[in-house]
């Protein structure tokens, strides 16, 4: 019966049963309570809700808002500041790149203006940025979650000029014991896979096809 009890419940109030005792904390961050969490949620959701997003008065912010079907919105999410004012006949192809499908609850944005990557919860409207990086022209990144350690993981996959190895990849783990930063995937981009990879960073840039978290693992579409 607590169980039905909690798949009902919003993600705000999840997160805060989590602090009542350890095995309310233990069972509310399991995987299986997530899936079913999710579950629930899609198949008893009302109104479908879809992100859009726009330019504020000075161009000098981007606005992203939370939207139904049924009405013009229901409410802005969040601002995001950026560094440069974005000239008005260039705000469509400034605005934000979002992955397809959230990740778990979570959204992963990338402004490339800025440049900055944000990860956000349209539940509890949480936002972080996330540390400075590499910005080559050429990148692509998609967030997963890894089930063995319980973290949410960026993956970033570019082409770096200059290197003997032209394909790279770095992570950056949400609350990982590394600290708040980027670091190189452990053994690089294997070479076999370099020219899938390209292949995959390509159509990310020119076609804005992002990858997408499926089964456990992140999904890149590429032209053998």
């Amino acid at each position: 019966m607590m169980m039905e009890i909690f798949l009902r419940l919003p993600v705000k109030s999840i997160l805060r049963f989590r602090a009542v005792c350890r095995s309310w904390a233990a069972e509310l961050a399991s995987e299986e309570f997530c899936r079913l969490h999710t579950v629930k949620s899609e198949t008893s959701s009302v109104l479908p809700k879809l992100l859009f997003i726009s330019p504020t008065a000075g161009f000098d912010a981007i606005a992203v808002y939370l939207a139904s079907s049924l009405g013009p919105d229901d409410g802005l999410l969040f601002t995001l500041q950026r560094d440069t004012v974005v000239p008005a006949y260039h705000v469509r192809g400034a605005l934000l790149d979002i992955t397809p499908a959230p990740c778990r609850g979570l959204t992963l944005l990338h402004d490339a203006v800025t440049p900055a990557y944000y990860v956000f919860n349209a539940a509890t409207r949480a936002v972080t940025r996330l540390p400075t990086y590499q910005d080559p022209v050429f990148a692509t990144a998609g967030l997963g979650f890894d089930a063995r350690t319980n973290k949410y993981k960026v993956v970033r996959l570019f082409k770096a000029e200059f290197t003997r190895q032209r394909i790279k990849c770095e992570i950056y783990t949400l609350g990982g014991e590394h600290g708040d930063c980027w670091r190189p995937a452990a053994g690089g981009v294997p070479f076999r896979f370099c020219s899938a990879a390209d292949g995959a960073i390509s159509y990310a840039v020119w076609d804005k096809l992002l990858p997408v978290f499926a089964n456990g693992f992140l999904h890149w579409l590429t032209d053998p």
